[in-house]
């Protein structure tokens, strides 16, 4: 049995079909309204990461210059009445991390 199978067998045994259904309702409907700010967050890591490229900055520099943005950023920009928490962009850095070492890395035609 694999890995996967083993934590699926674990899972039915001891979740509920009604809180396995509450899980599924709401894993898709965060996802799906999310999908659109993800995007648009890509993008402005997207453009960051061209910058800082076209500006001969190496990887690792890029890397700890695109931390540091998103830290700072959590620090300055508070929306009126914004409820979420500026910890909450740390949730976001290995996101943030992944897409801008892979935009550093794609080619332009």
């Amino acid at each position: 049995m694999s890995d996967r199978e083993v934590a699926r067998a674990t899972a039915k045994s001891h979740i509920t079909g009604e809180t396995t259904r509450q899980f599924d309702v709401a894993l898709h409907g965060a996802a799906t309204s999310s999908i659109e700010s993800m995007a648009v967050l890509r993008s402005a890591v997207c453009n960051c990461v061209n910058s800082l490229r076209d500006g001969d900055v190496g990887i690792v520099e890029m890397i700890l210059a695109m931390k540091t943005c998103a830290l700072d950023s959590a620090g300055r920009y508070h929306p009126e009445f914004d409820e979420i928490p500026v910890s909450h962009v740390n949730t976001l850095m290995d996101q943030i991390v992944k897409w801008a070492i892979a935009e550093y890395y794609t080619t332009r035609s």
